[in-house]
């Protein structure tokens, strides 16, 4: 019997996945820095601002987390002195969160050993395969992403 390829059912088959290979790596990520001194959350938001200084707000909408949470991270990894308050040039009240010249070597090296895993465990994954992921992961991401926010929007509405 001919069954017909269904690309939305394998698109769910696929994002079902995502959330195995989510809790697998996270609980990696957690193996990996317990000698680094920092959580998982803490790495998230350390990796961001040595991207690019940003305030906690921008920092909480970039990662789809609660300025609440960020905030607490970000104290934390001050308080390690691996983040720093900069001058916000935009505005005077809200400052800009940098890493640290040792917040910045400390990611250096997280990421350093986490690409070397990635040869490790998956070095036989071509350039049209990775490509191909990303361009897939990406949509998904945005699609989600746009949805979550109509939803908040909506329960906003709601609440009014």
């Amino acid at each position: 019997m001919l069954v017909r390829f269904d690309p939305q059912e394998r698109l769910y088959k696929t994002l079902k996945l995502v959330r195995s290979i989510h809790l697998n790596m996270q609980r990696s990520a957690e193996h990996m820095l317990d000698c680094a001194g920092i959580s998982v959350a803490e790495r998230a938001v350390l990796e961001l601002f040595c991207e690019t200084p940003l305030t906690v707000p921008e920092a909480g909408r970039r990662l789809s987390m609660k300025r609440q949470f960020v905030l607490r991270v970000v104290n934390g990894l001050m308080d390690k002195t691996l983040l720093e308050r900069r001058p916000n040039p935009e505005h005077r009240s809200a400052y800009l969160c940098a890493p640290t010249a040792a917040g910045r070597d400390l990611f250096a090296e997280i990421h350093r050993r986490e690409v070397e895993l990635l040869h490790a465990l998956l070095g036989d994954i071509n350039q049209t395969e990775v490509v191909a992921a990303l361009r897939v992961m990406t949509r998904v991401s945005t699609a989600f992403e746009q949805l979550a926010g109509e939803l908040d929007d909506a329960g906003k509405d709601e609440a009014l």
